[in-house]
């Protein structure tokens, strides 16, 4: 993967991960798949720290599924 291919990938994920939440037809399995294909052996170190940004993120969206999961559900106003 070249360092502007790799590059525009990153940003794509940066975007994306700016809208997603734990909630969208997407996955958060598939978006943690994306980031593992990431070759990383070559990366510079601004992309280095941009992934790991990226992985902060999608751990904090992984945390808050994990922590909705294991509350009751949510009862209608009134009753």
């Amino acid at each position: 993967m070249s360092f502007q291919h790799l590059d525009k990938e990153i940003a794509h994920l940066e975007r994306v991960f700016g809208l997603i939440s734990a909630n969208d037809r997407i996955p958060l399995s598939y978006w943690r798949q994306r980031l593992l294909m990431l070759p990383r052996t070559a990366l510079m170190p601004a992309q280095r720290a941009r992934l790991a940004r990226l992985e902060a993120v999608l751990r904090s969206l992984e945390q808050s599924v994990r922590t909705l999961a294991g509350k009751p559900p949510l009862r209608p106003t009134g009753t």
